[in-house]
């Protein structure tokens, strides 16, 4: 038994030492260099290099310093396999076969950028838009959305966005440019719908502006604005009678949205129901005593009584 232990002891020292041999079998007095470069020549820092000689897997690994230079060094001769690799690049494989005690002439290695999947360049620059907008950054926004379509001329969901902006700044025709464009593209997108029905509203073009409105499924609208704002381009126009529907509709579908019941008073009272104008005034003031038309409701209330 004991002479069987020494037996088993002595063959894991030898395989032992094999092994730490063959893992070692690179080492030696070489040295190769070398520059990885982008597809413009520039250096490329922090790139991994790994080396590994001939069909062994050992070898050291280096990364590239600022100028894009590595050292593979205190390497045997022979054939050697490099791996170069960088998050965003492309990966190179190269061979090299040199003699240990030689002068080897440095190589140099271009790196390939990787390609980009455009939807999540596009997601990164509309986070970016987003961020500006809420800084009130309009114009600057803007350039991002419209450097997106530039860039993606089939990326027509964009064009709202633009649109918004020039809202934002007041500037309704090129919002209403934009919006169109959108709508030419996705002819049944009922945001897109409701945001154009709304500023050619504000614009005074509220005969395109109910045409719109008719064209949408009265369940996919969820702002009473949608409604009012219509009204309010007829009244602008000193069309009372035709307004008047659009308040009664946003009563109807949102009876707690106390602009509604403003205009329609208004409307009313132009109309010359008094009675009707007085219960929605009232049911204003009573709903929002602190809005701004509050002050001009109860001057007319004063009036009516």
């Amino acid at each position: 038994m004991k002479l069987m232990r020494t037996s088993t002891i002595g063959l894991c020292i030898i395989l032992l030492a094999a092994a730490l041999a063959d893992a070692q079998d690179w080492r030696g007095m070489g040295r190769l260099a070398g520059t990885v470069v982008d597809d413009h020549g520039a250096p490329i820092e922090g790139v991994t290099v790994k080396a590994v000689r001939g069909e062994s897997k050992g070898g050291p690994t280096v990364k590239t310093n600022k100028k894009g230079e590595f050292v593979l060094a205190g390497i045997n001769g022979g054939n050697w396999n490099i791996d170069f690799e960088k998050p965003g690049y492309e990966p190179a494989k190269k061979s090299a076969s040199f003699q240990e005690h030689d002068h080897n002439p440095p190589m140099t290695v271009t790196l390939k950028q990787a390609a980009v999947d455009p939807n999540v360049q596009i997601r990164a620059d509309l986070e970016k838009a987003a961020d500006l907008v809420k800084q009130q950054k309009y114009a600057d926004a803007r350039a991002i959305y419209q450097g997106i379509l530039a860039a993606h001329p089939d990326a027509y969901q964009v064009e709202p966005y633009i649109a918004r902006t020039y809202y934002a700044e007041h500037q309704l025709d090129p919002a209403i440019e934009h919006l169109r464009a959108a709508l030419a593209k996705d002819p049944n997108n009922v945001e897109v719908k409701l945001l154009l029905a709304n500023v050619l509203a504000e614009k005074g073009s509220t005969d395109e502006s109910r045409q719109l409105l008719a064209s949408i499924d009265d369940s996919k609208i969820t702002d009473p604005s949608t409604y009012v704002n219509a009204g309010i381009g007829l009244i602008n126009q000193k069309k009372p009678a035709d307004a008047l529907p659009w308040f009664e509709k946003a009563i109807a579908k949102f009876p707690s949205a106390p602009d509604a019941y403003y205009y329609r008073g208004i409307t009313e009272l132009q109309l010359g129901d008094n009675a009707k104008a007085k219960a929605d005034l009232t049911k204003f003031v009573s709903m929002a005593p602190d809005a701004p038309e509050a002050k001009t409701a109860k001057g007319i209330l004063e009036m009516l009584k």
